[in-house]
């Protein structure tokens, strides 16, 4: 039989198993069978399809037991890949004896082409790979027996465009036809089969930004670090993009418009795939002059849109009422509302008591429901009366100090309302539903991009009028107070699972309670113990400040609404725990202790690092410089160019951030990654004393971070002149490293064990401590005592070179990656990170000695000139010392070195520096 004549039977037979209605329903990306054809098959079905690229293994949810259908779109769902890169399909999958296809259209022309005969595939086109067909897979192996459901690795080819796709994953048996099986006695609905249309983001290295309609008497953006207007440049693709907001006189920035995808001025949705969307990001989620736009949305071609406000403005109508707010009801035992809650789709509950009065208004601004983006709530009263009345439900999502309530002709609320749910208009519920008179609200969902923080809610119980200020027209009987209504404005809380948490100790530290590390997120509604570690005897804990909910750096109220808190911790001491209770841990939680002496101590603060520079500067050139690129491990991909080293040893979010990175910088020469990696040596370097670093890394096959100590005299060479192990983790392991390296142990194998470890959790943050003296080294992880290694008296052995730690040695900080010989060969499609949060000298009067640009840490009482400048202070110092800047409430929200000119940016507002009050406009 010809190929030809085989296509016009199985074309025959296709047309007249549909009707005419489905083939139209079908024109673009058909399947060979009703869309909505169900699945029946008792033993086979997918679970969900996969792709394994440089993201790792992303995963689309089939569910095709509980769906029970042979076509599934997965269309809102997104993967990503890089051109040129090889990539893995893959099936979780329930069954036996059937085969996996995927295919991606990047003709864009409405079909998966494939050219095939009786003999195998002649040509793939948009048939990526396949796991069997006529007894090969699609790398021409032979597959004798049952063939695996996950076919071969497949390379997205280098010559695509960046863009949206469409991709199909496929399950059945011996055919490439995308549209399935329809061979009688073996088609795709009795074999158990399945289709599954999904998008996939194929794109290159980098996104491309511009920026619209920007008036530059108003304020301009720029990049992060201020070394270029933002415009027509080309950022990382997928990573956070922080940028600076640069406002002239007289003008206030409100939000940005982000419209973020491919195509931009072409339809947003083609052929069913979204090809853009658009997002809003508002002011004051701002950090200062800065602002970041979430890497999600730096996923192809980026346009902002940035929009100002005249300064002074007011936006919408202050939450406006129709009456003034000590209006009394008519009658306040009529009616009794006591509680307003939502339920989301697992059935967790949410409430807050109703203040109780007589008036129609109760402010209950001091309590907050919660609820995350994309939950679907179900809103509810406690209401006893009249139940005549309505519910309405506002929330005002772009915190414009107004409630907006536009409806569709159906009478449902539109996208972007800010009435979210009502229980009856003029006959109809908010789902567009014919409604009698009933206080039953129907459920609505939270926009699944809506930023956290905390937005106003408003609760109204009022006749047949969804005017969030309340009915109050000319006619006394139909005002709200007649009927004895309510209008409620309480908070919601929209957060995530987790919250981040920052811990700011100065002279000190935080860590776990029981001496253990410290996570970088906190579970939202939990319980957090913490703990205060004093550096050493004569060390006391001064204050301990907790901020919690969102945007912390931000203002306290936006538009009255409480974004945060902030209280003290009472009577806090030195090892001693203390708990943050669960309703405190309602987003972000910052936790600020500082320490101070009580002058009975004996280890004095000689050098300290707190990595306070500004986000993406590098490291203090006055202490630091990049390592070298030499044979060693640790330092075969060490950064030599400037690119490099901004890309894997900078400073953010007041810490040190170390990478390892795959290689795109041709000057880098030939090597597959860059790794970042910064030393003190003849800049800064020390004999005996207590050395504190507090750091975290990323745990993952390969890794191999350090924290360490070389001698600035390596004249004797390796491992003669001796080396200290601080710190070091490798791969994914839950344990920390100590160790020595000298002749005597490393070549001879004497004065052994040289090293120990302790278990940790390698993700969380730890205060891992050296205690160095002229006999003892002892290392410390969270205050716990972890290793010794002490000076023997036995000549034979110092003669080989037991203790070489009586001179001066410097501090080496870097993030590497292993080559198999201790940690594992690394992952080149991995991004590793370490962050040092500080790293601090204390010696004993008397006992070692340092040698530093940074002689010693002085206070604020030196010569210090502070000017207020648009966007934050200026601080000017002849002198290097360490400079503590407060807000008028008394919170610190600088604590840094200064030497020269150092800019730190703030928010508006009344700040005290060295004592002195100083405004910032």
């Amino acid at each position: 039989m010809t190929n030809h004549l085989r296509t016009a039977i199985a074309t025959f037979i296709m047309a007249t198993a549909m009707t005419p209605a489905m083939v139209l329903a079908q024109s673009t990306y058909p399947v060979n069978f009703d869309e909505n054809e169900a699945s029946s098959h008792l033993l086979r079905h997918t679970n969900a399809v996969q792709l394994t690229s440089s993201y790792g293994t992303q995963t689309v949810q089939v569910n095709q037991k509980k769906e029970k259908r042979m076509y599934i779109k997965r269309l809102d769902d997104c993967l990503r890949a890089k051109i040129g890169e090889t990539v893995t399909a893959g099936f979780d999958w329930s069954g036996t004896w059937m085969c996996g296809y995927a295919y991606i259209d990047f003709g864009k022309d409405g079909s998966y082409d494939v050219d095939y005969d009786d003999n195998g595939v002649n040509a793939m086109k948009d048939l990526m790979t396949y796991s069997m067909y006529k007894n090969k897979d699609s790398k021409g192996a032979t597959v004798s027996g049952e063939p695996s459901i996950n076919p071969p690795s497949f390379t997205i080819p280098s010559d695509v465009k960046p863009g949206i796709y469409r991709m199909r994953y496929k399950v059945d048996w011996d055919c490439v036809d995308p549209g399935g099986n329809m061979l009688s006695g073996n088609d795709i609905k009795k074999n158990g089969g399945v289709i599954v249309d999904t998008r996939i983001n194929v794109h290159g290295e980098t996104a491309h930004v511009t920026v619209k309609g920007t008036d530059e008497k108003k304020g301009t953006l720029s990049l992060a670090d201020y070394s270029a207007e933002l415009n027509n440049q080309d950022v990382e693709f997928g990573k956070d993009l922080t940028i600076a907001v640069c406002m002239k006189d007289g003008y206030n920035f409100s939000s940005l418009s982000i419209k973020h995808g491919y195509c931009l001025d072409g339809e947003a949705v083609v052929d069913g795939l979204r090809q853009w969307q658009e997002n809003i990001i508002m002011a004051y989620t701002a950090k200062g002059d800065k602002i970041t736009i979430p890497a999600r949305y730096i996923d192809g071609d980026v346009e902002i849109t940035v929009n100002f406000a005249a300064e002074g403005s007011t936006s919408g109508d202050n939450y406006a009422l129709n009456f003034e707010k000590d209006l009394n009801q008519a009658d306040p035992t009529a009616n009794n509302l006591s509680e307003i809650f939502v339920t989301n789709k697992a059935g967790k509950k949410s409430a807050i008591a109703v203040p109780t009065g007589t008036t129609v208004y109760r402010d209950a601004l001091t309590k907050e429901v919660n609820a995350k983006p994309g939950d679907v709530l179900t809103p509810g009263i406690t209401f006893t009366g009249n139940t005549d009345l309505g519910a309405y439900l506002y929330i005002d999502y772009n915190q414009d100090a107004a409630f907006t309530t536009p409806l569709d002709e159906t009478g449902k609320p539109v996208v972007g309302s800010e009435i979210v749910s009502f229980s009856s208009y003029k006959g109809k519920n908010s789902n567009g539903e014919a409604a009698g008179a009933t206080s039953a609200m129907p459920s609505f969902t939270i926009p699944d991009d809506l930023p956290t923080g905390v937005y106003r809610a408003r609760l109204k119980i009022d006749n047949n009028d969804i005017d969030p200020a309340g009915d109050y027209s000319m006619t006394d009987a139909l005002h709200i107070n007649h009927y004895n209504g309510y209008i409620v404005d309480f908070l919601l809380n929209i957060h995530n699972d987790k919250g981040s948490l920052d811990i700011d100790a100065r002279g000190g530290h935080i860590v776990g309670n029981g001496n253990s590390g410290v996570g970088e997120t906190v579970e939202f509604g939990s319980q957090l113990s913490l703990m205060p570690l004093a550096p050493a005897a004569g060390y006391n804990v001064k204050s301990i400040a907790v901020r919690h909910g969102h945007n912390l750096d931000g203002e306290q109220f936006v538009n009255g609404n409480r974004q945060w808190d902030e209280y003290e911790v009472s009577d806090a001491k030195a090892g001693e725990g203390f708990t943050i209770d669960a309703d405190k841990v309602n987003g972000d939680v910052r936790v600020s202790a500082k320490f101070e002496a009580d002058g009975t101590e004996e280890y004095k603060l000689r050098f300290a690092d707190e990595f306070d520079g500004k986000d993406y500067s590098l490291p203090d050139a006055g202490v630091w410089h990049n390592c070298t690129r030499e044979s060693p491990t640790w330092k075969r991909f060490t950064s030599q160019t400037a690119e490099g080293q901004q890309k894997t040893a900078f400073i953010r979010d007041g810490k040190l951030v170390t990478r390892c990175i795959k290689n795109t910088i041709a000057e880098e020469g030939d090597v597959e990654m860059i790794s970042g990696a910064i030393e003190s040596s003849d800049k800064m370097y020390f004999t005996y004393g207590r050395v504190e670093g507090r750091l975290r890394t990323t745990p993952h096959v390969g890794n191999f971070p350090a924290f360490w100590l070389m001698p600035q005299d390596n004249s004797a060479g390796w491992p003669n002149a001796g080396e200290i192990d601080i710190w070091e983790q490798i791969d994914t392991e839950n344990k920390t490293y100590h160790t020595v390296h000298t002749h005597c142990t490393h070549d001879l194998h004497l004065a052994l064990p040289n090293s120990g470890s302790t278990h940790t959790n390698a993700a969380d943050y730890h205060v891992i401590t050296l205690d160095w003296t002229p006999t003892l080294l002892t290392w410390y992880v969270d205050g716990t005592k972890a290793f010794s290694y002490a000076k023997t008296k036995q000549s034979f052995l110092l003669e080989r070179g037991q203790w070489p730690y009586d001179k001066p040695f410097y501090l080496i900080l870097n993030q590497s990656v292993g080559n198999g010989s201790w940690a594992k060969n690394c992952d080149v499609n991995f991004e590793y990170e370490t962050l040092f949060d500080y790293v601090r000298l204390y010696q004993k009067d008397g006992e070692g000695d340092i040698t530093s640009a940074v002689k010693d840490v002085k206070t604020s009482g030196s010569a210090l000139d502070v000017y207020a400048q648009q966007g934050g202070l200026l601080l000017v110092a002849p002198e290097a010392q360490k400079v503590d800047v407060y807000s008028i409430s008394g919170t610190r929200v600088f604590s840094g070195l200064v030497q020269g000119n150092r800019f730190v940016s703030l928010t508006k507002g009344v700040y005290v520096v060295a004592g002195k009050k100083i405004v910032v406009k």
